[in-house]
């Protein structure tokens, strides 16, 4: 009985440390690639990526900034760690504007898309981010 309690905790040790191994990688790789995004070093970027994603499409950015990315956390959903959330804040000619962005992840955990959810008054200060969202995220439906 001992045998098969410890095989069951075991067991499950191993599965939640695999899992947490995925959410570190996958939280470091989006964090890479924004971190490129945000010194607007475009070819680093596009090697960080998990999706189709080109330099033109990034430099077209360069009228508005990534500020700052804060709160990266991958999740663990539906048997894999397959998306995550982030924070983002971006700034053009006005004031800076943060919002709430979800990413999901491709092979090797890298960010494949990564789509910021703006309000009405968010893409009035910003319009840029339409663009951001149908180069990184590949739609601006988000």
């Amino acid at each position: 009985m001992l045998f098969i309690l410890l095989a069951w905790v075991l067991l499950l040790v191993g599965c939640y440390g695999k899992v947490e191994v995925q959410k570190i990688k996958a939280e470091r790789n989006a964090a890479h690639f924004l971190k490129a995004v945000q010194q607007q070093n475009y070819d680093e970027a596009v090697s960080r990526f998990g999706g189709p994603l080109d330099r033109e499409s990034l430099q077209k950015l360069q009228l508005m900034r990534l500020v700052k990315y804060s709160g990266i956390k991958a999740v663990f959903d539906d048997g894999c760690v397959c998306s995550g959330r982030a924070r983002l804040t971006f700034q053009s000619d006005g004031p800076a504007v943060t919002l709430d962005a979800v990413f999901a992840l491709r092979e090797g955990y890298k960010a494949g898309q990564i789509c910021a959810g703006a309000t009405k008054e968010q893409r009035l200060l910003i319009p840029q981010l339409a663009e951001w969202n149908i180069a990184v995220c590949g739609s601006d439906s988000f």
